[in-house]
């Protein structure tokens, strides 16, 4: 079966003047190879968005995913959808599938694995292992310095006393002074009639730093040295409806924790590492895992994949002095978070996706919309976002609704902005996609026709 075949925009650049530059890339064959999101199922377009009739559906990180278990064949052709991360080489596909030979895809895999990565470089860099130690100095690690991409030339060059540039497998990170990427790629996605999903292409962009870095944001007080030992904690999903989202980054931190260890280690000690579950917010199981991974003598605590599910426990995690790394928070609300100067990710925040998925709705000729999204910190900041970029290039959002994920169903919403007959949803969502989309098409929308 044929795949989307990946193509360069122009039209991105007509959102510029909101402060983040774009730029699109692809290549001239129709591959998925070293895709970091979509399944490894075959998908058969329908042809582009701007030839179908009918109100055209969008996704976004959240609800991508492999459907083609949960939906008639067919059901999602043509949808299109946003995904952060860039596109990954085969070599870091096969040594994550050496970690775990059952992975079906590859979600945050890499942002996991350079979240592990920058973490130890940061800890060299430091000559200490304590949380503090490794804040203070995970900006440093990742701009300015001489770039590197592999963990032994990086350490070589710390050895030498070479300040250093990590360029991760997911990109350039380039923490800016909250801990947040001030670059990144958003992958653009396409549905096949098998309902699993293809790369269409790649936009890079750069995300502005902050005005102000609030007091409650910057490390103070003594830094401590640590034991000695680099103790990884993984906070990732191992049940709920994210579920599906922690083999790929718990087999990131595994790879980079196998192959620290090969280089030699952190500061003379090979870096030791603990797992809890995350879940997904229903049960708030978080923050009673959170205290398992500090008692067992995290400096670094990997996670959550959920924005909801990190503000529940950041601080917890650093009003204890231990550095978080999540590789999948968007909320633009840890930007201004007072986190004592230990919350970094390696994921971008909402604003380049909600950029580029604006972009794409403008260039798929989308005049107006309806966005339907979740009600929680990371569904209503990425809505925000949609929204404002894509008024600010001259669309109408013609239905604005959230909704409880626990709501027994969406009626009232899909009623709501189905009644506005809008070119194009937004779906904004997580596992509860598999019960939306059905109501959309039964209400007329969501599916071309």
């Amino acid at each position: 079966m044929t795949r989307p075949t990946p193509i360069r925009r122009t039209a991105i650049a007509v959102l510029a003047v909101a402060g983040l530059t774009l730029s699109a890339c692809g290549s001239d064959t129709s591959s998925d190879e070293g895709a970091s999101s979509p399944s490894e199922g075959s998908s058969e377009s329908s042809g582009s968005t701007e030839e179908a009739s009918g109100t055209q559906l969008y996704f976004v990180d959240g609800n991508t995913a492999d459907y083609s278990e949960d939906f008639d064949p067919g059901t999602l052709d043509g949808v299109k959808a946003t995904y952060p991360g860039s596109e990954l080489n085969d070599d870091f596909r096969d040594r994550l599938l050496g970690v775990d030979p059952q992975l079906k895809d590859f979600t945050y895999g890499a942002e996991s694995y350079d979240a592990t990565v920058i973490a130890a470089l940061a800890a060299t860099a430091a000559g200490a292992d304590s949380g503090k130690a490794i804040g203070s100095e995970l900006q440093n690690v990742t701009t300015e310095g001489e770039v590197c991409t592999e963990i032994q030339q990086c350490f070589d060059l710390l050895a030498d006393g070479t300040d250093i540039d990590y360029d991760g497998v997911s990109g350039p990170i380039d923490l800016n002074s909250t801990g947040s990427p001030s670059a990144a790629t958003i992958g653009i996605f396409e549905y096949g009639s098998d309902n699993t999903y293809a790369p269409v292409e790649y936009i890079t962009g750069e995300i502005p730093d902050v005005d102000n870095v609030a007091a409650g944001q910057e490390i103070s007080g003594n830094i401590p040295s640590g034991d000695g030992t680099l103790t990884v904690g993984t906070l990732l999903p191992q049940s709920g409806d994210l579920a599906f989202l922690g083999p790929p980054e718990i087999a990131g931190v595994d790879l980079a924790v196998e192959e620290i260890n090969a280089a030699g280690g952190v500061n003379g000690n090979d870096v030791e590492s603990v797992s809890a579950d995350s879940g997904d917010g229903t049960p708030l199981i978080a923050p009673s895992e959170t205290d398992k991974l500090l008692r067992g003598g995290a400096d670094v605590i990997v996670g959550a994949a959920s924005s909801s599910v990190s503000l529940s426990v950041i601080d917890r995690i650093t009003g204890a002095g231990v550095a978080q790394i999540s590789p999948a928070n968007t909320s633009t609300e840890f930007d201004t978070y007072d986190d004592a100067g230990l919350y970094f990710r390696t994921a971008p925040s909402d604003v380049l996706q909600g950029q580029v998925m604006a972009s794409t709705l403008i260039a798929d000729g989308k005049q107006n919309i309806a966005i339907l999204a979740r009600q929680d910190s990371y569904g209503e900041a990425l809505a925000e976002n949609v929204r404002d970029f894509y008024e600010q290039a001259g669309g109408t959002v013609v239905s604005y609704q959230t909704y409880s994920p626990e709501a027994p169903n969406f009626n009232a919403e899909v009623q709501s902005l189905a009644s506005e007959d809008p070119d194009a949803i937004v779906l904004i969502a997580f596992d509860e996609t598999k019960k939306i989309v059905p109501e959309l098409i039964r209400a007329g929308v969501g599916q071309n026709s």
